[in-house]
């Protein structure tokens, strides 16, 4: 198994069996999501292994043409979304991170194949090289959650964050896990308030169906970490309840997993320890 895919998996792994995380499943509970646990998303991460060897082997045989690229890891995430289906028995997920993950993993694996050193700049720039007319989706067909956001509300979700080369990740995610400090646990549910506070989660807006939603995630987190994170007794005890709270409204991070999953790789890839 290639590096890339076991730091892919790892990554899948870490994020749920981080615990207590806001209406997203962990090893105790599965909160607003009743159909899945945490043996679901085990069973979902390992039919995933064929799908990253496979983005691996197109980046390692492409050509200059990202975009072509881009196409065919596109037809292999159709593929994979199929593999995870059957692993779960119809359901979703990881559709949100074979989407942002295998983009990633597979601008690893082309800067891997042809650059002699390479910097998370440049794997950004890959990554919008591949995905520069993904926007063009949107003027297409609205069929999907995000494409029907869009049109609504005019944001562009997982799409926008590929097309600037998820800037939620590099930018944001990455350089606060990597001077992240405490235990894995204490790392990963900072990380994953941290960046709740800075992403317009897709999942979030579908479930609440009002973009004012953002707001008050934020105002909450602000909380969170004035009363010190998830470090402190006060920090924890605040997030058990906001948990509480997103489970009585229905509400889930499931866009903010999907970053922090795509966070917890490109560290892993870097040997960043967790």
């Amino acid at each position: 198994m290639n590096s890339l895919t076991q730091n892919a998996l790892r990554a899948l792994l870490y994020e749920v069996a981080t615990l207590p995380k806001p209406g997203l499943v962990d090893p105790i509970g599965h909160s607003t999501h009743p159909d899945m646990d945490v043996y679901t998303f085990i069973d979902s991460s390992a039919s995933l292994i064929p799908y990253f060897e496979n983005c691996i082997a197109a980046a390692q045989t492409a050509d200059d043409d990202l975009l072509n690229l881009f196409e065919k890891i596109r037809v292999l995430g159709i593929e994979a979304e199929e593999r995870m289906f059957t692993a779960t028995n119809g359901i979703n997920t990881h559709k949100g991170a074979i989407f942002s993950l295998g983009i990633i993993l597979t601008a690893f694996a082309y800067a891997q194949k042809n650059y002699a050193n390479y910097t998370l700049n440049d794997i950004q720039a890959i990554i919008q090289q591949m995905t520069c007319n993904i926007l063009d989706d949107f003027h297409h067909h609205q069929d999907t959650a995000g494409e029907k956001q869009f049109a609504k509300y005019h944001l562009t979700g997982a799409r926008g964050e590929a097309y600037r080369g998820f800037p939620t990740v590099f930018k944001i995610g990455v350089p606060y896990l990597t001077q992240a400090n405490g235990t894995t646990q204490e790392k990963l549910i900072n990380t994953l308030l941290f960046l709740a506070a800075n992403v317009e989660d897709s999942n979030l807006l579908k479930r609440s169906d009002d973009p004012q939603i953002f707001e008050w995630v934020k105002s909450q987190i602000e909380i969170f970490f004035k009363r010190g994170g998830y470090h402190t007794n006060a920090g924890k005890q605040f997030l058990n309840r906001l948990n509480h709270e997103f489970t009585k409204q229905n509400l889930s991070l499931g866009g903010t997993a999907d970053m922090l999953i795509a966070t917890i790789f490109v560290c892993l890839v870097q040997g960043i320890q967790i």
